[in-house]
């Protein structure tokens, strides 16, 4: 019974998104070669699993070389202490803006979050009011979705706009919007694209950057997977790298430790923003999502290990050859793919298998799949893909595992 429940309250009274339930469907039945051959395969969650070993080996080395004291124990500033903001900065100098770039960060640019759904929101609040429309190019992670509907009450609108980031594509959604009664607020993008994997190129960014400063439009730029970018021929670019000096404030960043450094568990983001007034209110939301003191050391200590540099390039290494496993194995069954630079995930084409070009017969092959294979992927319909059939395929697993599940694949009878 919710009937005492104020509307806001029964609101929330509602399932797991989809990709979330079947990542915990999964948790307590997953395959492992020698003690549970015939368990689960998770390709459905955008996690690592290629430098787990690594990883912990690391922590335990900074939790060593940390050098705890009281401050690490009572509060700090709820959006970071100043430790592990300028850590952060210092880090993500490297990877966003190349060596000797006159733009440089400062722990006064970061606001530290638990997650980066969390920094998502904040900026979703920041930037604009209940019903306003962020525009994303398609398909995109459905979580954005959740990270802008939820509690901001912003809505999602899909671009289908290819990987040139197409002008018309983005005028004309404007315009609908504006037809509509709509406000735009932003364009919200990510690159690699999840669940794509590609990489936009930075023509196809200044593509993106043109049209919103025509249109007056902030610019959020999740770049959670900048650093697997596996493809060796594909050169990564940042939207601040790009951005003119009179546009800076209104380009956001988010990124987090959950998927380059494989600490989804550790639900610790960020934001990145050259705009004092938005960064000012972002500290005041921090206050009901901080993260714990003590991670914050630990892991101000974990950036600045001298090792961890070789992981970040070995993981890019696993990734590629993971990657090519499974776009080998796809194509042998006839399964058409999406090429993919970067990102852990590939989008495949399984529309040959359905039953009817329907997205319940996607639905019902997902289903199948889950059920008869026990490998969990993830239907297009939740990223917004144009047709039925298409399926994210998390691939960032041991290759012992990635054999297994090529092999349950090719026994698959449509």
């Amino acid at each position: 019974m919710i009937t005492s429940l104020s509307k806001r309250g029964q609101a929330n009274v509602k399932d797991m998104p989809p990709l979330v339930h079947a990542h915990f469907s999964t948790v307590g039945d997953m395959y492992t070669p020698d003690e549970n051959p015939y368990g689960y395969i998770n390709m459905g969650t955008a996690e690592t699993h290629l430098m787990n070993d690594e990883i912990i080996e690391l922590l335990q080395k900074s939790h060593t070389r940390t050098k705890f004291n009281a401050k690490h124990i009572h509060y700090d500033h709820f959006h970071g202490s100043e430790e592990f903001r300028t850590a952060i900065a210092n880090y993500w100098q490297t990877v966003i803006f190349a060596k000797g770039s006159p733009r440089h960060l400062t722990s006064e640019n970061i606001v530290v979050g638990a997650g980066c759904s969390l920094a998502l929101e904040m900026l979703a609040t920041m930037l604009g009011d209940p019903g306003d429309v962020i525009l994303i190019p398609a398909p995109y992670y459905s979580g954005f979705i959740d990270d802008i509907s939820a509690r901001a009450e912003l809505t999602v609108v899909g671009v289908h706009c290819s990987e040139n980031l197409s002008r018309n594509a983005f005028e004309s959604a404007l315009s609908a919007q504006k037809r509509n009664g709509k406000t735009v607020r932003a364009v919200l993008l990510s690159s690699p694209n999840n669940p794509i994997g590609t990489v936009y190129s930075a023509a196809a960014l200044k593509t993106l950057i043109d049209f919103c400063m025509t249109h007056d439009l902030d610019i959020i730029s999740d770049e959670i997977y900048a650093q697997t970018i596996h493809d060796p021929d594909t050169q990564w670019t940042s939207l601040l790298s790009l951005v003119p000096d009179d546009y800076l404030h209104r380009v956001h960043v988010t990124s987090s430790f959950a998927k380059d450094f494989a600490l989804s568990g550790f639900r610790t983001g960020f934001a990145i923003s050259f705009n004092s007034e938005l960064l000012k209110g972002m500290q005041a939301l921090a206050y009901y999502s901080a993260v714990s003191t003590h991670t914050q050391a630990l892991l101000t200590e974990f950036l600045q290990a001298p090792e961890l540099p070789k992981i970040i390039e070995n993981s890019k290494i696993q990734l590629h050859k993971a990657y090519k496993k499974i776009e080998k194995t796809l194509n042998e069954l006839g399964v058409k793919t999406l090429p993919a630079q970067g990102g852990i995930f590939i989008l495949a084409d399984f529309s040959s298998f359905l039953t009817e070009s329907k997205f319940e017969s996607e639905n019902h092959l997902w289903k199948r799949i889950f059920q008869e294979l026990k490998i969990n992927i993830s239907p297009g319909q939740l990223f917004d893909c144009a047709t039925p059939g298409w399926f994210r395929i998390c691939y960032a697993h041991p290759l012992p595992i990635i054999e297994e599940a090529c092999r349950r694949l090719k026994s698959f009878d449509k």
